[in-house]
């Protein structure tokens, strides 16, 4: 496998990923957590195939991981932003705005801004039974915790912090499927009987079902500025993080390299923010209407 497939199939991914979560979002949103509505959606034909465009997200994420580092596949997720804002208007929205496209623009600077500083990265090792452990069990607990500060807190601030916690554990899993993937790889099924590769695969799925079910109920308690780029942005950052400390990738940090990471996570966030905002209905004047 190669960096150009890696490449590929990570940005194929956040294409998929973005057009999901435009149309789960339209789907799902109804101002409070209701978990009827959730089982309702499985019935929903316009949340079910926007669901699709995810499981194809995550087969092609998967395929970008083993192919490429974290380092460098993860951060292209972040793409998902502007294709949920072109595509959300098939859902019912106003298309982009000149300031989407702007703010999209942005988006797309500050991520080619962070590869050209990030170089090509090297691929790593694979996360160690112990630490793969100790890490999913600690992202769950600093999680539920999170979520558990939040709730008597506003449907708004709780959706933002479900994103979060979404984001911050898919993160953790971006890190885990490279080495269920290498189990896979070298032994098959017979691999996951033992805990280097059961461990890795039960963070997989408790975080990455944990996640996605938060995800969703987020979409429910507000518009998608304020769960989705919390989610966006925390993936990513937890990711390289993980990729640099666990996984040895190379993250070069000499000279001021890292005031510029700063800087692009920065602008991405500004940007991510006011891209994920809800359209604003246009007013037309009326003959009417008192000037």
């Amino acid at each position: 496998m190669s960096i150009a497939v890696a490449v590929a199939a990570g940005v194929a991914s956040a294409v998929a990923y973005g057009a999901g979560t435009a149309g789960q979002h339209a789907a799902a949103y109804c101002g409070e957590a209701d978990v009827r509505r959730l089982v309702v959606l499985l019935r929903n034909p316009r949340w079910l195939i926007a669901t699709a465009g995810d499981v194809l997200g995550i087969v092609l994420q998967v395929i970008a991981l083993a192919s490429g580092p974290v380092v460098l596949v993860q951060p292209l997720l972040v793409l998902a932003l502007p294709v949920a804002v072109v595509l959300r208007s098939a859902f019912g929205s106003p298309p982009p705005s000149r300031g989407d496209l702007y703010n999209c623009a942005l988006v797309i600077l500050a991520l080619g801004g962070f590869f050209a500083l990030l170089g090509e990265p090297a691929r790593g090792h694979i996360i160690g039974v112990r630490a793969a452990g100790l890490t999913w069990s600690a992202a769950v607990i600093v999680g539920v915790l999170a979520i558990a500060a939040a709730r008597s807190a506003r449907p708004v601030r709780r959706a933002v912090v479900f994103g979060a916690v979404a984001g911050c554990w898919f993160g953790v899993v971006s890190v885990l499927i490279e080495a269920v993937s290498s189990v896979w790889s070298a032994r098959g099924i017979e691999g996951f009987t033992d805990g280097h590769g059961l461990v890795p695969l039960l963070g997989v799925v408790v975080l990455g079902v944990g996640g996605y079910l938060l995800v969703q109920v987020g979409f429910q308690l507000g518009p998608l500025g304020a769960s989705f780029p919390a989610n966006l942005i925390l993936d990513p950052v937890v990711a390289v993080l993980l990729g640099a400390s666990l996984l040895n990738e190379r993250v070069p940090l000499g000279g001021a390299k890292v005031i510029g990471y700063l800087l692009c996570l920065l602008v991405l966030g500004w940007a991510a923010v006011r891209l994920a905002e809800p359209p604003r209905p246009r007013v037309i004047a009326s003959a009417t209407m008192k000037p």
